[in-house]
């Protein structure tokens, strides 16, 4: 007799479908033998000062918590490199290594950030669910605090790097640092945006991991523009989509502030290979 597959979560409010929300997780990579929970603790109580509560861990149970507003933050450092190479793979294609990307092969060790949202705790001893909110809102509140807490990590000696594997983007560390720290919404921090020359004259830019915020990926192919100038309106688009909780859909109308709106279709992405809102200066073309 099988046994059926569990069934799909979905919105108590709205019904939607809700099978493409994950917990929020980044790994933070070191090029040496992995920090003890003592190490960890003490950084980020050092760098937070009280502005969050920082949980140390013991030898029972060696992982750090951190709350922030009403999330938590889950750290747990593991003395072995991310799998299968995916880490380095993942740091291909993105600008800001400028060509430096050798250095993720370095890496020994990991520190994995995960966020949770949890309600007060039952008569059992047992937190309870979490008051409601849209799951798009709360998606995007865990990842933020799954940045924050990474961006302090990259203070611990020998980080060189931080890969948001949802995102398919691994990310130096002191540029990641610096994207969370100045940024309300840090987009690359987030979301992996990438792009760069088509041909002689033309460029392309595309993302990875919207679904992660229950959006389609964005690209756009062959424009008469500087990749930096593509780079920058995507990312003011992403910034707007998740920060405003707009969800763009296919034959709508954008305005980018460039000599023409631009008009969203569906198409599989040649870069990615998936189905994704492909944006275009006026009419939309046939898929």
């Amino acid at each position: 007799m099988s046994t059926p597959e569990p069934a799909a979560p979905v919105d108590p409010v709205t019904g939607e479908d809700l099978s493409w929300k994950h917990t929020p997780v980044t790994f933070v990579l070191l090029d040496r033998a992995a920090p003890d929970h003592r190490e960890i603790g003490e950084l980020l109580a050092e760098v937070f000062e009280g502005g969050y509560e920082v949980e140390q861990g013991d030898d029972d149970d060696p992982a750090v918590t951190v709350a922030i507003e009403d999330a938590t933050v889950i750290v747990t450092a593991i003395d072995s490199p991310v799998a299968d190479g995916e880490a380095s793979r993942y740091a291909r294609d993105l600008a800001m290594w400028n060509g430096g990307e050798a250095v993720v092969d370095t890496h020994r060790s990991q520190v994995i950030v995960a966020t949770m949202r949890f309600g007060p705790e039952g008569d059992d001893g047992e937190p309870t669910a979490p008051e409601y909110l849209d799951p798009r809102l709360e998606t995007l509140r865990c990842e933020l605090a799954t940045a924050t807490v990474s961006a302090a990590l990259t203070a611990l000696p020998g980080v060189v790097a931080v890969s948001v594997g949802g995102s398919a983007a691994t990310l130096p560390a002191q540029p990641y640092r610096d994207l969370v720290a100045g940024n309300p919404i840090p987009v690359p921090a987030l979301v992996g945006v990438r792009a760069g020359m088509q041909s002689e004259s033309t460029a392309c830019v595309y993302t990875t991991g919207m679904g992660r915020f229950g959006r389609m990926d964005l690209e756009r192919l062959d424009v008469a523009a500087p990749p930096g100038q593509l780079y920058g309106q995507m990312c003011d688009l992403v910034a707007f989509a998740l920060g405003s909780g707009t969800r763009f859909t296919p034959g709508q109308t954008l305005e980018v502030g460039g000599p023409a709106p631009l008009v969203t279709e569906t198409a599989v992405s040649p870069f990615t290979g998936q189905e994704v809102l492909r944006l275009t200066e006026g009419a939309p073309h046939g898929n």
